[in-house]
């Protein structure tokens, strides 16, 4: 199908209107993972939440629009080019903070060629650096905030009619700016926070994410994270109920949908798309073992023929659990981690979801004995660490022996406590504020048991070859093919490997810069 087809399919009009078109701007896989060219190496998943404040909009009788400027390959002229034949009345952005400096660039745009377009900024950088964002960033009027954005983008669209649709008189209202739980935008000069929003109880009340104005076919995830095609990923949980001091979820009060809510959506998508694997992105889709329990029994009823793969924490499953999740499909589990020295893990309070080495031994044995593969989620740079620390690190991990494992530089993302942490003087300092730069794989926070920034990176670079150039793991991959799929899929992980991670050259640290300085 066309690009023009493509963009079009994600404009669902209501009498003649889009109230709001939602965008998730353009950011390259390289830049995401901050290395050289890797290529079609994929990637690109539908954005669920954008996704399912569009269903919920229409639901609510309002037309609405989604540009994917990933999976589209957009640039700002062609958005801009979109926005003004279609004529949404608000534009609201979502941004990573990686993505910031794009969506800055684009927000600027907008506002330099449709300078009374109301435009909103959400997303996971907004829920951690809302105010510093109104506060730095003119190009945005309103910064919405919180862990769901459905009702937030209703009141707003309902607060922009009550204004006439007009741009200026609904800036000029903090009488009803006030009423919007979640929001920050500026009054006089001064940044005002409304009352913070009350999280989604019941998340079956939610329409299932409007993935029919996404193109689909074009969502395919990195090499290493699939097995057959078409894959969808889902998100079932909100929250985590973890308190790793690095993660913007952290301590967030998990929330589920329903057991049979979930397997809805997976029929759906298996009846609509064509679906044949399902990857679940919630941070820890194991936390409730009941749960857990429940849907893998469901899913086995349902005989909807998927496999899946989840992320999962090592102190929420038991070789039970592990053995029903096989049962039910599962292939593959994603456990953070992040190392297997106590020492750091108690420095960044992820001891809490991994008890202690030993345990992610018996997790990992357990796990491989069930006939479920394993990702592994490993962190350098870490506060508190040295270079000896990392390598026992590595060391650690070559001895968890995962399918695959993933080493990323320690990224303290605004509004973390570790970000609060190293900005007090904890730890080490900020090699920069370019949050172009805070994407998991530029060394942003240089720790004190380190000289310079290519030390980690250098320390990075020997994780991947050590653990990926063995020959025992070598053959392992080798005798483990089983389908064409399965080569192309070695292949672009291979060529990503040796240019952009074991290998290739170090990241350039030059990019858009947003102003700030460390």
């Amino acid at each position: 199908m066309s690009k023009n087809a493509l963009i079009e399919r994600g404009f669902a009009v209501k009498d003649g209107n889009i109230e709001m078109l939602l965008i998730f701007p353009s950011t390259s896989i390289s830049h995401r993972y901050g290395k050289a060219d890797l290529g079609d190496l994929g990637g690109d998943l539908i954005p669920l939440g954008i996704a399912s404040i569009a269903a919920f909009l229409r639901e609510k009788g309002y037309g609405v629009g989604v540009l994917d400027c990933c999976a589209l390959r957009l640039s700002n002229s062609e958005i801009l080019d979109i926005i003004q034949d279609k004529k949404p009345r608000i534009v609201g952005l979502s941004s990573t903070t990686y993505a910031l400096p794009s969506s800055i660039t684009l927000a600027n745009t907008i506002r330099k060629e449709v300078p009374d377009q109301l435009i909103i900024l959400g997303g996971s950088h907004a829920n951690v650096a809302g105010e510093e964002t109104i506060d730095e960033y003119d190009a945005f009027d309103l910064v919405a905030v919180g862990p769901d954005g459905e009702y937030t983008a209703l009141e707003i669209i309902e607060a922009y009619k009550a204004s006439g649709y007009s741009r200026s008189s609904l800036l000029s209202r903090p009488d009803l700016l006030s009423t919007i739980d979640g929001i920050y935008y500026s009054d006089s000069g001064k940044t005002i926070r409304t009352k913070p929003r009350s999280t989604i109880a019941d998340l079956d009340q939610l329409p299932l994410p409007a993935r029919d104005l996404f193109p689909m076919e074009r969502y395919i995830p990195l090499p290493n994270q699939y097995k057959t095609l078409p894959l969808t990923n889902i998100v079932v949980i909100r929250g985590c109920p973890y308190a790793c001091t690095f993660c913007d979820q952290a301590s967030t009060s998990a929330r589920t949908r329903s057991p049979e809510k979930t397997i809805n959506e997976i029929r759906h998508c298996v009846e609509e798309y064509g679906i044949k694997e399902i990857s679940f992105w919630d941070d820890t889709m194991s936390y409730n073992k009941k749960w857990m329990s429940a849907f893998c029994e469901l899913l086995i009823d349902a005989n909807l023929d998927v496999i899946w793969s989840c992320y999962a924490a090592v102190n929420t499953v038991n070789q039970e659990i592990l053995h029903l999740m096989k049962k039910a499909g599962c292939w593959n589990i994603f456990y953070g981690f992040e190392t297997g020295v106590t020492q750091l893990l108690r420095n960044i309070d992820a001891h809490k979801k991994n008890r202690s080495f030993e345990t992610m031994k018996e997790v990992s044995q357990w796990t491989k004995d069930a006939g479920i593969e394993i990702r592994g989620s490993f962190m350098l740079g870490l506060p508190g660490e040295t270079p000896d620390l990392a390598k026992e690190t590595i060391k650690k991990a070559i001895a968890l022996d995962p399918e695959y494992a993933q080493f990323s530089i320690t990224t303290p993302y605004p509004g973390t406590r570790l970000y609060k942490e190293i900005k007090s003087g904890k730890w080490g300092k900020f090699t920069t504020m370019d949050f172009s730069e805070f994407q998991g794989w530029n060394v942003v926070f240089l720790p004190e048991g380190y000289t310079d920034k290519d030390e980690v990176w250098a320390m990075e670079r020997s994780a991947f070859r050590q653990f990926y150039f063995r020959p025992k793991y070598i053959a392992k991959k080798i005798f483990s093919i089983r389908s064409k799929e399965d080569i192309k899929r070695y292949i672009k992980g291979g060529v990503a490997l040796l240019g952009g991670f074991a290998f290739g050259p170090m990241p350039k640290h030059v990019r858009i810069k947003t102003g700030r300085t460390p």
